[in-house]
């Protein structure tokens, strides 16, 4: 796949924190990707050309992981670990998101293992 743009770059980030906020774990990291996307958007400067002078962790909120992240979706427009989230947690679960007072913490535990239960319910 080709490149992709960086209002896309911005998008898939975006969906990458909601994913991971849905996983779980440190909740900071979630916070970072989102923050990152919120600087990526807001840059007056293309994505393509920072990438290229390799100036990514210039952008504030943009660590050596993060930029890591940003130069493979946009080279490809994925990440192995997005990929993994979205096999984990299917689209309809992001729209759950969009319901007021809905919090991915609420959300991922009313998930269903995949022995049937439910988390709250084990």
């Amino acid at each position: 796949m080709a490149s992709v743009d960086g209002r896309t770059v911005v998008s898939l980030l975006r969906e990458y924190a909601q994913r991971a906020a849905l996983r779980g774990g440190n909740p900071y990291r979630a916070k970072a990707y989102a923050r990152a996307a919120d600087s990526l958007a807001a840059l007056a400067v293309p994505l393509d050309v920072l990438i290229a002078e390799d100036r990514l962790t210039e952008i504030p909120g943009v660590g050596e992981a993060i930029a890591d992240i940003i130069v493979k979706l946009h080279k490809t427009g994925s990440h192995p670990s997005l990929e993994k989230l979205r096999k984990k947690f299917p689209e309809g679960v992001l729209k759950m998101l969009s319901v007021p007072g809905l919090r991915p913490e609420k959300v991922s535990g009313d998930l269903p293992l995949s022995n049937g239960r439910h988390r709250d319910h084990q």
